[in-house]
């Protein structure tokens, strides 16, 4: 049988952050309103999901009001090298990076740079004309498109919020022309990729529907046209650095490599196959440096983005620093999509509880089966990662993993449920 690592080592950095947010003693974790018991129960699932080689390994992170009250690891790192996981352990983000690639863009708004009303041709004239897709077919394997003008303005909310209609992976019709564009993106720059995807098509007239997509990517360059800055400078010294998110990077150095975890996918055998390595000769330390995506692009740890959940619930500030307004938060906490579109990639029900804040996922109502209060904010990454934040309780529960999101391990798609469980 596999060994199953359990562990919760902390490095003296850790220790010193550790300190200053009074992690919770079990008598606190009890006042908090958490059944320790639930909480260990989850960690027996996962042990199991590891035993039965349908994950490699994990980190989860929970806190309320400010207190850390769970925060575990198990399995490995990297299998290949049976590297434990630890708690400070570094992952693919993937899209969990757009809560903070928001962020940036918001803060220009703060800033008096721009309005959420914006056209986008404001800042990147190549989107003053689009077109909506009438019709496809295909000849002989070649896609033929019949289009009109579209009769609306892109707008800035339309990027951040997914109803800008651009196709891509996970929607609208041309899946082909989306695949296509972002299939090698990692070989050019931000500015190249958002050019060529203002070339295609898109699905709906701005804001009438909803594609989980490119519309980050959108903003990280309008982000550069305003500042001046290559984006991820400005993430840099307006988000990560006064959060003092050390860990939280587009790409890795190959210090990092000892504690990066090494992604897999099922290698229909019942175990687990490498998709990259967590080591230098991972892509994401040893390949191009020059595509810098919004989209999907950070690495972190729970602890990193812990720091950012927190900034979030209060209001624009973590630790005394200040990093956005509350104004500016508020716009992050608040459904900006109406109420006829449902914001799901694969809806479940005709509920429409899904909306989009500029950065989250938003549930809307008290029904359908998710466990968690109206008022919501949650998202996860195509690597695994996931996590939700709710607001009133003051709640943060992150779950990081190393496993496409395409091929779904139930203990990530049971972690809100337990959550929920443990707090009765």
């Amino acid at each position: 049988m596999k060994r199953i690592i359990f562990s919760f080592i902390l490095s003296a950095s850790f220790c010193n952050a550790f300190a200053q947010t009074n992690f919770a003693s079990p008598s606190e974790v009890k006042q908090l309103g958490f059944n320790p018991t639930v909480l260990s129960d989850f960690e027996k699932e996962v042990a199991k999901a590891i035993q039965n080689k349908e994950m490699a390994g994990s980190v989860t992170l929970i806190a309320k009001k400010g207190k850390i009250v769970h925060f575990q690891s198990q399995g490995e790192s990297q299998m290949e090298t049976h590297i434990p996981m630890k708690t400070d352990a570094i992952f693919r983000l993937a899209s969990m990076t757009k809560p903070i690639a928001t962020l940036a863009l918001l803060l220009l708004m703060e800033d008096g740079k721009c309005s959420p009303e914006d056209p986008v041709s404001k800042y990147l004239p190549e989107y003053a004309k689009q077109d909506i897709l009438i019709s496809k077919d295909s000849i002989d394997g070649t896609w033929i498109y019949k289009t009109r003008p579209a009769t609306k303005p892109l707008l800035i909310k339309h990027i951040l919020t997914h109803t800008n209609g651009h196709p891509s992976a996970y929607g609208g019709n041309m899946n082909e022309l989306g695949n296509k564009i972002a299939k090698n993106a990692f070989q050019g720059d931000l500015k190249g990729f958002v050019s060529t995807l203002a070339k295609l098509p898109v699905t709906h007239e701005p804001g009438e529907g909803w594609i989980y997509g490119n519309g980050i990517l959108i903003s990280g360059r309008i982000v550069e046209v305003i500042s001046g800055m290559p984006f991820q400078d400005f993430v840099q010294k307006r988000i990560l650095d006064p959060l003092e998110m050390k860990d939280t990077k587009f790409f890795l150095e190959p210090k990092d490599a000892p504690r990066f975890t090494s992604y897999y996918q099922p290698d229909g055998k019942g175990g687990l196959a490498l998709l990259d390595p967590g080591s230098e000769k991972s892509i994401k330390i040893s390949g191009q440096k020059t595509y810098f995506s919004g989209s999907g692009g950070l690495n972190s740890t729970a602890w990193d983005y812990f720091k950012f959940c927190q900034m979030v619930i209060q209001n624009g500030e973590y630790n005394g620093v200040r990093i956005a307004k509350p104004s500016t938060i508020a716009l992050m906490k608040t459904d900006q999509t109406p109420l006829h579109i449902e914001a799901a990639i694969t809806p479940t029900d005709d509920l429409k509880n899904n909306g989009f804040t500029f950065g989250y996922a938003i549930k809307r109502k008290e029904i359908g089966a998710d466990p968690r209060p109206a008022g919501t904010l949650y998202w996860s990454g195509s690597t695994g990662t996931i996590f939700f934040i709710e607001p009133k309780q003051e709640l943060i529960a992150i779950f990081l993993m190393q496993r496409p999101s395409t091929s779904p391990v139930a203990i990530r798609n049971d972690f809100k449920t337990w959550v929920m469980k443990s707090l009765k």
